[in-house]
């Protein structure tokens, strides 16, 4: 029997925080197509909720990065639901949903780490996976 190397799967992605604040202005859908419940009541309890909101969608389009998946054209990927940040006690965690949950599941993904910043008007994520023998 061989051991196999664990696979890293990396993903990475940047927000410009004001881009993203004039499409959910310009779009009232948008919020509630792409942010879960709880994501939206995270970033609402904040007072400037945009800065939270951009690090939320950076940490969806790294984890579909991370997937080596892309976003769809044509409006709101349902994926981006599908994947969620949850904020409790303690730092940011990644939960997926869905068909990603399911997905993730056969490639062996299991925990994977996510890591958000905002400043200066840019948030930015970053999603690591490491493949795990699936038995």
């Amino acid at each position: 029997m061989s051991a196999t190397t664990p696979q890293i799967r990396h993903g990475v992605d940047l927000v410009q925080v004001e881009r993203l604040r004039e499409v959910m202005e310009r779009h009232a859908r948008f919020e509630e197509e792409v942010f879960t419940e709880g994501e939206r009541a995270y970033c609402r309890r904040r007072p400037d909720p945009y800065p939270h909101f951009a690090a939320r969608f950076a940490a969806k389009e790294a984890t579909l990065k991370a997937l080596h998946r892309g976003l769809f054209g044509g409006g709101a990927d349902r994926a981006l639901k599908e994947i969620e940040v949850v904020r409790e006690d303690g730092p940011p965690r990644l939960v997926l949903h869905g068909a990603l949950a399911r997905a993730g599941e056969r490639a062996g993904f299991r925990s994977p780490t996510l890591s958000l910043s905002h400043d200066g008007g840019i948030a930015v994520a970053s999603v690591v996976w490491i493949e795990e023998a699936v038995s």
